[in-house]
């Protein structure tokens, strides 16, 4: 009896034994003869002729039905092999032991024993084989008659020509599965399966391929990474089967807008990776803009225009790793979502049109700093010479430089080393700003998500000891710079404003600034 989760284990057990009951049928119709012509020349009992001929044409019938309704059909049939093995040692006794016909059966019957249970199948064969030869000899008794006549060579000729040829038919088979599951194997290990791209894993094989490759013969080669804009909306608005088709679809145009030589593959999320070989940043600009128009032009979702931005990363002789290589594309990614979303970003592109990316205030624009992409010489210019506290922050929320007025505000010991750090670091010890009685990771969670959109602004800070600080933040492509002016009004004893986060960025190690 079939419990409800067993059909699909019951349907594939029963394959074996499905697939023995044809060479069963047709190997016993084809070597009826070899026992017929020895009972034909020994004048053979009419119950010995009814009995192999009951053998031969209804029992492979049987075999299968027994089979078919067992609870595991893939033992029943080995049952069945073990009742072939009997059968074969039991006709053997009543033809003599004639040589021809009883060498060929042994052989074809351990064969078939091997090959569906190895070695412990074979094994039980032919003890069962054994047992049919002794119950053989004791209905019919001990007949010796090991000449084959030539009718009895005649009779084993089809066997031993059809026999080879339908093994060789279930070798090919089994060879033939075997090498599409392999291979079916090895394209799941290597692609994503809901967007049928190469996976993270093969895919950051190809890119490491493709620097080493660089490193031997200097051939140029471009990396983009690029993230579906506002995935997390989506979602939420239609739902998750909405963005798994989102993703198959974004994939889909990858795989129409890339040449044959591009490698895309789906790094995570809703992000993706495109390795294109031989070809500079400037044209891959070209190839992404018109992949980033084709989303205006075939939406991921009907009735709902779905855009997508780009960070685009030449090999230059400064990455000394593919990992610096992919840190650089995901630095041109946040560029690109931080100038608006919709567009492509690389070092060397310059800003998107006023039109589309409003430019920040101007009080808080770094000039030439900005215009040239990372110029942090003259960004960090006189840092440590300045009279009001400033820190430089890394997008992975490290605090990579500070100043000595920076750290003696807020007590900084050398242990700590982010920013989250720092606010916790001045909570417990009661120094810095005053921070107020929320839960920290809450209010650190909360402030952060209020301000995602203002990566550029100012705002006041009360610290412990009462004085009150006008903080400066402003983000050049994934650096944060931090400048606090102490202000010299009055500062209420009642007055205690938080102390809020910073916006958090994509990875921009320092080793890849200008």
């Amino acid at each position: 009896m079939l419990t409800a989760n067993e059909p699909s284990l019951h349907a594939a057990q029963l394959g074996f034994a499905r697939k023995s009951y044809l060479p069963r049928v047709l190997g016993l119709a084809v070597g009826s003869p070899l026992v017929l012509t020895v009972f034909h020349h020994t004048g053979a009992p009419l119950a010995e002729w009814i009995g192999l001929l009951l053998y031969c044409f209804v029992w492979p019938h049987l075999a299968w039905a027994w089979a078919r309704r067992a609870g595991n059909p893939f033992r029943a049939e080995q049952r069945n092999l073990l009742v072939d093995q009997f059968a074969g040692g039991f006709w053997i006794a009543l033809i003599g032991f004639n040589a021809l016909p009883s060498a060929l059966t042994i052989t074809l019957l351990c064969m078939s024993s091997l090959t569906a249970g190895g070695m412990q199948l074979l094994g039980r064969g032919l003890a069962w084989q054994a047992a049919g030869l002794v119950l053989g000899l004791l209905l019919g008794g001990f007949r010796w008659l090991p000449e084959s006549t030539m009718a009895n060579i005649l009779s084993c000729l089809p066997l031993l020509l059809t026999h080879p040829l339908l093994v060789a038919h279930t070798a090919h088979q089994a060879i033939t599965k075997l090498r599409n599951k392999r291979a079916e194997l090895e394209h799941q290990t290597r692609h994503d399966g809901l967007s049928g791209l190469y996976n993270r894993s093969h895919w950051e094989a190809q890119v490491r391929n493709e620097f080493a490759r660089y490193r031997r013969a200097g051939l140029p080669a471009t990396l983009v990474l690029t993230d579906i804009d506002h995935f997390k909306r989506i979602n939420d608005d239609h739902g998750h089967e909405a963005g798994d088709d989102a993703i198959r679809r974004f994939a889909g145009l990858l795989r129409e807008c890339l040449r044959t030589t591009d490698i895309a593959g789906r790094y995570g999320g809703e992000e993706f990776g495109m390795l294109l070989p031989q070809t500079r940043a400037k044209e891959a600009r070209v190839l992404i803009e018109r992949l980033r128009a084709r989303l205006h032009e075939t939406p991921l979702l009907d009735d709902t225009l779905v855009t997508a931005s780009f960070g685009v990363a030449e090999l230059s002789p400064d990455l000394d790793s593919h990992e610096a290589w992919m840190r650089l594309a995901d630095q041109m990614l946040y560029r690109a979502k931080h100038q608006g979303r919709d567009r492509v970003a690389g070092l060397d592109f310059g800003e998107p049109p006023a039109a589309t990316t409003p430019p920040l205030p101007p009080a808080r624009q770094f000039g030439s700093a900005r215009e040239n992409g990372f110029a942090l010489t003259a960004l960090l210019s006189g840092l440590d010479s300045m009279r009001q506290p400033m820190a430089l922050l890394d997008a992975s929320d490290r605090l990579v430089l500070t100043n000595d007025a920076f750290r003696e505000l807020h007590q900084l010991p050398p242990t700590v080393s982010t920013y989250a750090g720092l606010i916790r670091h001045c909570h417990s010890k009661q120094v810095g700003p005053r921070i107020g009685d929320a839960e920290l990771d809450t209010w650190l969670r909360l402030t952060e998500r209020k301000r995602h959109s203002h990566p550029n602004h100012v705002f006041d800070v009360y610290m412990v000891d009462g004085r009150r600080f006008r903080v400066t933040e402003s983000t050049c492509a994934g650096w944060i710079l931090m400048v606090l002016t102490q202000l010299n009004e009055e500062v209420p004893t009642a007055a205690a404003l938080p102390y809020l986060p910073r916006q958090r960025v994509s990875p921009a190690p320092l080793s890849q600034a200008g």
